[in-house]
């Protein structure tokens, strides 16, 4: 694995914003647009301030309120761009460069341990390989040095339980050990070989940028819901009210929301952010769901209505569904998930799995054809062979019954803010159509320090 890392490093370490495809570069661009409008809505919310100052209170922050970004093997944005934001040098181009070398180190680091992260936990390897790029690259670091940063990231830091970054204190622990190297959890090292590819294959392309506070699997769920509400809204002419709805029953793939005993005992703002059932309903009552409805008290005299509504809402894993990401999965990245064999495969995903197949869930799960997952599987080739893009599935079904006895339903893959949504989403989160449109065509060889303070205007 050194070796590999090593390579990986030393690419990072070398790479020029000429070596950068445009859409690349101008993903990465984006990349920093959506953190800096999630930044900007933070700051003012009465839980942030706990969360201290500096990138650490930035990240610590992003953790709290599960808002920032995400590329295929996890979040990234959160450490390593308060990282760049607080010692910017070089040119604008040389950090963007920069952005895209630690999501390259990172996304890969991400996915090589992505088997060993179980339900309720964050995984923060990501986060700090991604920081230890950065640095790297901010202060000319050795190539060596570097992967010596990576490797520490691997080998002493594991997925931390879910209650330990569900308080402002401890968020901001987590925060200042991802940032200063400090060990986390015990040893978890990677189980799949996913350090080629550099240059050929960007999960950079991956990166989304979701329209609502939590996971990208939670965001499709609630982009879900918000169709049915803005389909309501065109049908009925007005609002769908909190007192109209019945029940949402809501069908997920494993591991796209997180499961519900973790999130037992949470106290907002990171209540909403990791309850999909909370979440859900907060949309419900207010049509809008950003992470200053996270906070206690926002909802005001509708809190009960929050409630009462989170009591009604049903979160199920479904085999079909799981069968359907497995299947998508396998497709799409078999030539690194095959090498690692089914039975382990197998046995990773089981805990996320939920509860036993019952003989009513086989013909559907045989329906999203689960062997071709085999198929998948068998394909060789490294990373130079996946679609990185297409792994980003997370399939919800949504259904919301009204007292009238009607129901709306609702199927979505993949979250907003992906792909060909990225540019769209990230101007939303900033907020400013005109700044926004001068940072993206900003020269260059605009010094970093000067791009950087427009965009943290």
């Amino acid at each position: 694995m050194s070796g590999s890392v090593s390579e990986l490093c030393g690419w990072a370490a070398a790479l020029t914003p000429s070596q950068l495809p445009p859409d690349v570069a101008r993903a990465a661009r984006l990349q920093h647009l959506g953190l800096a409008g999630a930044s900007r809505r933070l700051a003012p919310l009465p839980s942030r301030a706990a969360c201290g100052s500096g990138p650490a209170g930035e990240l610590a922050a992003f953790l709290l309120y599960h808002f920032d970004d995400s590329l295929l093997g996890g979040r990234v944005s959160a450490a390593a761009l308060p990282l760049a934001w607080a010692g910017p040098s070089g040119t604008t181009d040389e950090l963007i460069a920069a952005t895209v070398a630690a999501n390259e180190v990172a996304g890969r680091v991400g996915l090589a341990g992505s088997l060993g992260r179980g339900p309720g936990e964050v995984d923060v390897r990501p986060l700090r390989a991604g920081a230890a790029v950065m640095r790297a690259r901010l202060e000319h670091a050795s190539a060596a040095a570097m992967t010596a940063a990576v490797e520490a990231a691997l080998e002493s830091s594991a997925p931390v339980p879910l209650g330990e970054v569900a308080t402002a204190a401890g968020a901001a622990r987590i925060a200042g050990e991802i940032l200063g190297g400090g060990g986390i959890g015990g040893a978890n090292p990677a189980r799949i070989e996913a350090w080629g590819g550099a240059g050929n294959v960007w999960f950079t392309r991956t990166l989304t940028c979701p329209r609502f506070p939590g996971s990208p699997g939670a965001n499709v769920a609630l982009d879900a819901l918000d169709v049915i509400l803005g389909r309501h809204l065109k049908a009925a002419e007005k609002r769908l009210r909190a007192d109209q709805v019945e029940r949402v029953d809501v069908r997920v793939s494993f591991a796209s929301a997180v499961c519900a005993k973790a999130t037992e005992g949470l106290t907002p703002p990171a209540l909403g952010a990791w309850s999909l059932a909370e979440a859900l309903s907060l949309l419900l009552v207010h049509h809008e769901l950003g992470p200053e409805w996270l906070e206690s008290g926002a909802s005001g005299e509708k809190a009960e209505e929050v409630a009462a509504l989170a009591s009604r809402v049903t979160i199920t894993p479904d085999w079909k569904l799981s069968a359907r990401r497995l299947r998508v999965l396998a497709q799409a990245l078999g030539p690194v998930l095959g090498p690692v064999g089914v039975a382990k495969l197998l046995r990773s995903a089981r805990p996320h799995l939920g509860g036993e197949l019952d003989a009513d869930q086989l013909v559907p799960l045989f329906r999203e054809r689960p062997w071709e997952a085999l198929t998948g599987l068998r394909k060789r080739g490294g990373l130079d062979a996946c679609d990185l893009v297409s792994a980003r599935c997370y399939p919800a079904e949504v259904k919301l019954y009204t007292t009238r006895g009607g129901w709306w339903p609702e199927r979505r893959n993949t979250p907003t803010g992906i792909a060909e949504g990225l540019e769209g989403a990230a101007r939303a989160r900033f907020g400013n159509e005109a700044a926004a449109e001068s940072l993206l065509a900003a020269r260059g060889d605009k010094p970093a320090a000067e791009w950087i303070a427009e965009l943290r205007a």
